[in-house]
Order: structure tokens, then C-alpha cells, then sequence
């Protein structure tokens, strides 16, 4: 320890006081360091997030934290929960240090002791339910089954007084047959009921998202049920569920509720749970961006929405009193962007901006119903995603399965502020035909996605480049006529689509593979998206977008995913007009993201190793790493 509070005194915090043998806080006037040695091996982020929430109780509450096992490190801005790169010193510029201080209610406190607690239950009863194998095959259905459980307890929460009114349990009141005591006492019986009333209330309409078309999307499919049976499941699922203790309030002592987890709390245990738990399956292209970059990426996005103000996000149509702000990902998994970008406008409306806190609570609260929208074609993400988003407090929040997000018309062109992803990619992956051995197979499918995406080159080969026209589908010949490709990558589509769907001035953060970026085979998408370099000004002419950064990750970002390609952040802004000149280009290098990957699992090696956070600073400062 004394090693760590003699890095921590150089650093100007000259002030130290010890809680216990591996901690302590040294402190620098009104900026306090709350530091910790742990004995885990890896600094997991449920790990750095328990020592975070331990900051936060003390008094003062500590501005960083600063959390190492001797060789990992992880720093934490608490007032805003995220990872920074190093803990600053105080002789640099004591302005740099953060002064905000959040303020705790009791609720907040006591939310903040449960999460420990919280996590190691959901991680143990997952482990219960994989164990009995009652009609449950892998991971990923313990999750949606125990997803389904959640669900209904916060249903129950929200709605005492709800009376049954279909089938065997019609007149019954939900709050007391969903209770692990009635379980206790009718065993086979109650479980029956259970699942007789999930089939009802998933179709509840506060569940119900509205599309951009008026369609409705419901969390569940039409024809979801529980599959589990055994009662002993359920009787200790909801007694963890909902024998949470007491909680003192105001001096006030009562058997506490989930209800009164206060902020993104549940939210938080549940996504730890999912990607501690979630079985990637390679092969689908079903896995999970890593958090280090949906991180960066969403802190990029929020920065450039938010630098002239906060007008794009306080925005609202002044005939429906909807906010105007949307933020999309049409291959969303267990939309990691979205709620990462949720959080962060959260903060940022609640603490950022002056002026009347209520109003831009009441404004959050309608965008969680209306601003984060997402699709996905695997029911079973769209399942995780929606659950995920309703405990984030989002249960109306728009994120439906669509068959083919390329093709997909419930969303409208030229209506997203931004727009952040990760597509499945395949060199070969929308395609014509398919060949095996001397047999090629029509893929009409595969065609008619081609086709849908020419549909902008005109009858002479010539690409017309509306705004909202769609051209990747094909690609020019040595004469410059557009023609139809035979097989092409669906990111090169992705690209294209939410280019379409993006407002003019639209902000693009997506994962592609380095290929798009260097090869000549893909020179036309490069100049589709940028223009043309005239030889004589060398500035660019034509192209859909401004290039406004590219970051390069390295090769085991995505090692989980079976996909072996080498992959980049690409960002781009949609022309407001066709005449807007390229500047310079940001272009940074991550060659370490936090994590390594050993035999299939990720590894943590903390922030020390994460350069995402030191190219994001970059970026905000603007001060380009290598202009192009």
C-alpha cells in the first residue's frame, strides 16, 4: 500500500486517510481519490463498478477512483461512472479536475449496497436453473427464461392491483399468485397460473413500442410462453426477487422492493449477468460488442451532438410534443449502443444543463419511449434488448425483430441524429447465387437485396447519389457504369442504409472490417462515401458524407465472434448539402482495448491497456492524433 500512496502523493494529493488495510482516500482540497488493492486476478467491470459504488457512500463522496490488483489498473470518474485513462494530477491544471458533486438520497445508498449483492444472486440462480435443465438447453435460454421471471416482477410492482382476465386465472389477482410464498404453499398449481398470466400480460400496452408506421412491437413474440416448471425454481427466483430486506427512508423502516433501485441499478446487474452468461455463437454472427467500445464510441457521438449546445437533444415537434432526437442501430443485439447512449444523455440532460432539473426529467422520460430505436433479425436478442432497455426504465422503448434489418421499411429515411452499429460482415455474405462444389443454388433473397440497393442507379448505369437513394448494390465498370454485383459485404450495405436514414448532418459510428478501407477492390465505396480526389485542388468532390475520424482496433476486439477480420471504428457525418468540403480527418491506432482473449473468454487487463480512452480525449480536444 505504501507504494500505491507514494504514486498517489506525487500525483499533489498530499492528504491521505485509511479505511481499512487495502484502502484508503488521499484527497487534494476538494478533490478526493478513493483507492483500493483487490486480490481478483482480472479487474472485471463488475469489479471496478462495486468499489465505484463503495466511493460514492463515503463522505465526502470521492471524485475518482483508483482500483488495481498490483499489475491491472482501472480509473473512474464517479460523479459520471466511466472509465477515464489515468487519474489527473493536480499540478498540471487544477481546472482539469472534475468539481461536480452528485448528491445521494438514502434510496441511492441503499441501491448502491445491493448491487454487489444483487449481481452474485442473478449469477447464482442463473447457474440453479442451467443446473436443473428444466426444458432449458444453453446459457442463453436460462437468460431469456429468467428474463421472462424479471419481467413479470416488475409488471407486479407496477401494477397491484392488476386482476387476470383470460383462461384458468380470469378474476385472479397477479399480486398474489406471484408471490414465492403462494409457490411455497401451491407448488405445480401456482406454477401453472404463472404461466397461464405471463401469456396475458406480455401483451400488456405499457410494454407495447409504436413504430415509425403506427405497427406495434411487443417484447415477446406472439407465441412466447415459459418453459420452466419446476416450482423450486420459482420459489427461489422470487424470493430473491422480492425478499430484498428492510429500507430506512426519511427514518422510516419497510420491507424494501426492486422498485426501489434507484437510477439504471437493475439495469446494470442484468447486462452484467447477460454478458457474463451470454454463449456467442460465432458462427451466427450473435455476440456482443465489448463495452470498451461501445464506450467510445456513444462518448464520441454525445460529444459532437452536444458541442454547440444542447438544441439536438432538448428538440421537440411542436404538433406532437414528441422529443425530435433519435438515435438508431439496426443490428442492435442486446443494444449495448443504445443504452450506452441512454445513460450518457441521461447524465448529461440531469447534470450538465442548468436550469429546471423537473423538465428535463419529464423530457428523459418521453424519450425513453420514443428516441432509442433498434432492430435485430434474432427474436432471442430482440428479447435480451428490449428486457434489457425496460430495466434501464425504457420498457416502451422501440426496438423490434425485423426478418432482414437491410430490408426493413418500418423506418423512415432522413429521420436519425445519429446512428451507431456493428453489422454482421462476410466477404461473400448477400449474394446471388451459391455455389457448392459444381452446384450453384439461385438465392433469390440474396437478389432481391442486390437489386433493392441499385435502386438508384438510373437506366444508363449513372448513380444519381440522392440523399436518400440507395447505390451499393452495385458497383461502376472501368467505363464508370454502375452494375449490379453478384456478391457483396453486408457492411458495405449497412453503410449505405443508414447513410439513408440519417437526417443531413447525421452522425455514422460504425464497426467495419479494415477492408472497406483499404482495399481497391472497395475503392468505389470509399469514394461513395467521400468523393472523388480532384488532382489539381486535392480536395474531394461528390461522395454522401464527411469523414470525420477513423480508429483502428485491434485484431482480438472481436476474437469472440469467430470473425477473424481486422476491424475500425468508421465515422461519418451526412452532408447537410452537396457542396460541403471535407477537413481534416481524425485517424488514431488502438492496439490494446482493455481485454485480451484466451481459450474463448475475454481476459480483462484493465484501463491501463485500454488506448480507446486516451483516443477519445484526443478526439474531444481535437487535437488529431495523425490528420490526414
Amino acid at each position: 500500500m505504501q507504494e500505491l500512496k507514494s504514486k498517489i502523493t506525487k500525483l499533489g494529493y498530499g492528504t491521505i486517510k485509511d479505511i481499512d488495510e487495502t484502502t484508503f482516500v488521499a484527497s487534494h482540497k476538494d478533490t478526493y481519490v478513493y483507492v483500493k488493492k483487490v486480490d481478483e486476478e482480472q479487474l472485471k467491470p463488475e469489479v471496478v463498478t462495486v468499489i465505484t459504488y463503495e466511493a460514492m457512500v463515503t463522505d465526502p463522496i470521492s471524485t475518482y477512483v483508483w482500483v488495481t490488483n498490483g499489475t491491472s489498473n482501472a480509473y473512474v470518474l464517479v460523479a459520471e461512472e466511466k472509465a477515464i485513462s489515468e487519474i489527473p494530477s493536480v499540478f498540471e491544471d487544477e481546472s482539469n479536475l472534475y468539481a461536480w458533486k452528485r448528491e445521494l438520497t438514502d434510496r441511492d445508498k441503499w441501491s448502491l449496497r445491493k448491487y454487489q449483492e444483487l449481481q452474485e444472486t442473478f449469477d447464482g440462480l442463473h447457474e440453479m436453473i442451467y443446473g436443473m435443465k428444466d426444458h432449458v438447453n444453453n446459457s442463453n435460454d436460462v437468460i431469456d427464461e429468467f428474463s421472462k421471471l424479471i419481467f413479470l416482477e416488475t409488471f407486479r410492482l407496477y401494477h397491484p392491483e392488476y386482476r387476470l382476465t383470460k383462461g384458468n386465472v380470469t378474476g385472479k389477482l397477479f399480486n398474489e399468485i406471484y408471490r414465492y410464498e403462494y409457490v411455497e404453499k401451491h407448488k405445480d398449481k401456482a406454477v401453472q397460473e404463472i404461466r397461464e398470466a405471463f401469456k396475458e400480460i406480455k401483451d400488456h400496452a405499457d410494454y407495447v413500442a409504436i413504430l415509425d408506421n403506427g405497427e406495434k412491437a411487443n417484447i415477446f413474440s406472439a407465441d412466447e410462453y415459459i418453459k420452466l416448471e419446476n416450482p423450486n425454481i420459482y420459489i427461489a427466483v422470487l424470493k430473491a426477487l422480492q425478499d430484498l430486506g428492510p429500507i430506512k427512508i426519511d427514518g422510516v423502516e419497510r420491507p424494501a422492493t426492486l422498485r426501489d433501485l434507484t437510477g439504471d441499478v437493475l439495469g446494470r446487474v442484468f447486462d452484467v449477468l447477460l454478458r457474463g452468461k451470454f454463449e456467442n455463437k460465432g458462427g451466427m454472427g450473435i455476440y456482443l460488442t465489448p463495452r470498451q467500445v461501445t464506450e467510445a464510441a456513444a462518448e464520441i457521438v454525445l460529444h459532437d451532438l452536444t458541442k454547440d449546445g444542447a438544441a439536438k437533444l432538448i428538440g421537440k415537434d411542436p404538433k406532437t410534443g414528441i422529443p425530435t432526437l433519435r438515435i438508431g442501430d439496426l443490428c442492435c443485439g442486446s443494444a449495448g449502443f443504445l443504452i450506452k447512449m441512454l445513460q450518457k444523455i441521461e447524465h448529461y440532460l440531469l447534470n450538465k444543463l442548468t436550469g429546471d432539473k423537473k423538465q428535463y426529467e419529464e423530457l428523459f422520460e418521453q424519450m425513453k419511449e420514443h428516441c432509442f430505436i433498434g432492430a435485430d433479425n434474432a427474436p432471442g436478442m430482440v428479447l435480451k434488448a428490449r428486457i434489457n432497455m425496460a430495466l434501464h426504465g425504457a420498457p416502451k422503448c422501440p426496438i423490434f425483430q425485423t426478418r432482414n434489418s437491410l430490408m426493413n421499411t418500418r423506418l423512415k429515411p432522413g429521420t436519425f441524429d445519429a446512428i451507431l452499429t456493428n453489422p454482421p460482415f462476410s466477404k461473400t455474405g448477400i449474394s446471388k447465387t451459391i455455389k457448392k462444389g459444381n452446384t450453384t443454388v439461385e438465392n433469390p433473397e440474396g437478389a432481391e437485396i442486390i437489386k433493392y440497393y441499385s435502386s438508384d442507379i438510373d437506366e444508363d448505369g449513372q448513380n444519381r447519389m440522392s440523399p436518400y437513394g440507395l447505390s451499393l448494390g452495385s458497383k461502376p465498370d472501368s467505363r464508370g457504369k454502375w452494375k449490379e454485383v453478384n456478391s457483396v459485404d453486408p457492411a458495405v450495405l449497412f453503410i449505405d442504409r443508414n447513410l439513408q436514414l440519417l437526417k443531413p448532418g447525421g452522425l455514422l459510428m460504425i464497426v467495419v472490417p479494415d477492408g472497406i478501407l483499404s482495399n481497391s477492390g472497395d475503392k468505389y465505396v470509399r469514394e461513395y462515401i467521400m468523393g472523388k480526389k480532384n488532382p489539381v485542388t486535392g480536395e474531394f468532390e461528390g461522395g454522401k458524407a464527411i469523414l470525420k475520424a477513423v480508429i483502428s482496433l485491434p485484431q482480438e476486439t472481436f476474437a469472440l465472434s469467430g470473425a477473424g477480420a481486422k476491424t475500425s471504428l468508421l465515422y461519418l457525418k451526412k452532408k447537410e448539402h452537396p457542396g460541403e468540403k471535407q477537413g481534416p480527418v481524425f485517424m488514431a491506432v488502438a492496439d490494446e482495448v482493455g481485454f485480451t482473449v484466451k481459450q474463448n473468454v475475454e481476459v480483462q487487463l484493465g484501463d491501463d491497456h485500454n488506448d480507446l480512452l486516451k483516443i477519445v480525449e484526443a478526439y474531444k480536444k481535437g487535437m488529431p492524433e495523425e490528420e490526414q
